[in-house]
């Protein structure tokens, strides 16, 4: 039976006879990149921007959606005290192409704003835990949610300090605040060990390990009661409580609550983005240097131009459509540098093969058949990988669709360069490579006569 060839294999397109074309295509699209770049920027998610992020529950049966969602969660921002700019609001489905809960539906919420609590009224607390507790140092963390740690001259019972410091922020209008210690945290360390411990051991079912479970939160309890410590902390919840209370005055007992929160500081979101490219930068020299190893050092230059292209344009890509640019998208990218060496390497391997066979062919010859001997498993590789990228950009949800759309870019471009960039920028260095050779063997041979 006959194997079917989306392309022949014995077809004789030139392709590397039009490479200056491709290389015209190539600078086009690196160009327009840049300038997307440096005109318009990233639209940064929080991961690189800083912010809050918020996942929401509602039950099945509610009756809201996304953009009624987002209206109410600007609509309870701006009507903050104190608050003129609440920045970029964005609402996602989550449960969106995963099916979700059987009896919940989610949305995560995702705002600029990171802080409830104003500097006047920071200044507010600051006089009355000082008035509590004399000669104490007291210091607001200057990033991210609001948190005060607080450091006293003596050790005081933590109990009754929880109790005094929720009372201050109760008074000063802030009831929702979770204070913390040095104590309990060591000791929140050593029940999360015992637990894993005893996860570990076989033999023991869910019943017993919540029961386990119970019986150590009990003992950290006990211990808790006559212990003293120095240092407490305490988080205010006010940005989370604010938005429940609103989302709830909204929908009533459609909404469940808001099941996590996660606050990124401006200074870690920049180092954030810093380590994503630096990672993207560190995943071309590695793959650079495995081709070198694995191939010879003309063919280097063509991989790495091709990858660099491809990175290139899947960033700008992201520029131009103004999309989260986010960490799952550095994933993201370099998947599709990984993907395009791929098809990259399965282009040189054929060409070596080719140079092996017909050591006394033309070059472009061989370039040519091998590119057209490869095309058809390229083309069905790079639809495949199309198809389901584009299937999960059209119903997925969240941020699995932004990494999908990455990669139905980075396919489309992985693909172009393998084919026209990578192998036309070998067979250039070839030629030069050549050229020297033959100017080196003339310069011998004239100084030998």
């Amino acid at each position: 039976m006959r194997q079917f060839h989306l392309f022949d294999p014995d077809a004789n397109f030139d392709f590397v006879g039009r490479r200056h074309l491709y290389y015209a295509l190539t600078g086009v699209g690196i160009l327009g990149s840049l300038i997307a770049l440096s005109t318009l920027g990233f639209n940064k998610g929080i991961d690189f921007k800083g912010g809050t992020k918020l996942i929401a529950a509602f039950k099945q049966d509610a009756k809201l959606d996304r953009v009624g969602l987002h209206e109410t969660v600007q609509g309870i921002l701006s009507k903050a005290p104190d608050q003129k700019d609440i920045g970029q609001v964005e609402v996602q489905d989550f449960d969106t192409g995963s099916g979700g809960s059987a009896d919940k539906k989610h949305f995560v919420i995702i705002t600029e704003l990171t802080s409830g609590v104003t500097k006047a009224k920071k200044d507010v607390i600051t006089k009355q835990i000082a008035a509590k507790f004399p000669k104490a140092e007291i210091d607001w963390a200057t990033e991210g949610e609001d948190r005060v740690f607080v450091t006293l001259q003596e050790p005081a019972k933590v109990l009754d300090t929880y109790d005094s410091l929720t009372k201050v922020f109760g008074d000063a209008g802030f009831p929702k605040v979770k204070p913390s210690s040095d104590l309990e945290v060591q000791l929140d360390v050593n029940l999360f060990r015992q637990l894993q411990m005893s996860q570990q051991e076989s033999g023991k079912n869910a019943a017993a390990l919540t029961a386990e479970e119970t019986k150590l939160r009990a003992q950290k309890a006990e211990e808790m009661k006559d212990k003293s410590d120095l240092r407490f902390a305490v988080v205010v919840e006010e940005f989370k409580s604010k938005l429940e209370n609103g989302i709830k005055e909204k929908y009533g007992q459609a909404f469940i609550g808001v099941e996590s929160s996660t606050a990124v500081s401006p200074s870690v979101a920049g180092d954030m983005m810093s380590q994503g490219l630096v990672a993207i930068l560190y995943a071309i020299v590695g793959i650079v240097l495995y081709i070198i190893l694995r191939f010879d050092v003309r063919y280097a230059p063509g991989a790495l131009i091709a990858t660099v292209h491809d990175v290139i344009l899947v960033i700008g890509a992201f520029s131009v459509a103004q999309v989260k640019f986010s960490m799952p998208i550095i994933a993201a990218v370099l998947t599709v540098a990984g993907y395009s060496v791929t098809d990259t390497i399965v282009v040189f391997d054929r060409i070596r093969e080719m140079q092996e066979k017909h050591p006394d062919s033309k070059l472009e010859l061989l370039i040519n058949a091998a590119v057209n001997t490869t095309m058809s498993r390229t083309v069905n590789t790079s639809l495949t990988t199309f198809l389901t990228s584009i299937a999960i950009f059209l119903f997925g949800g969240g941020l699995i669709r932004d990494f999908a759309f990455a990669m139905c870019i980075g396919v489309i471009v992985g693909t172009f360069s393998s084919i026209f960039v990578a192998s036309p920028i070998f067979l250039a260095l070839h030629h030069r490579f050549e050229a020297r050779k033959a100017l080196a063997s003339t310069g011998s041979a004239a100084t030998a006569a």
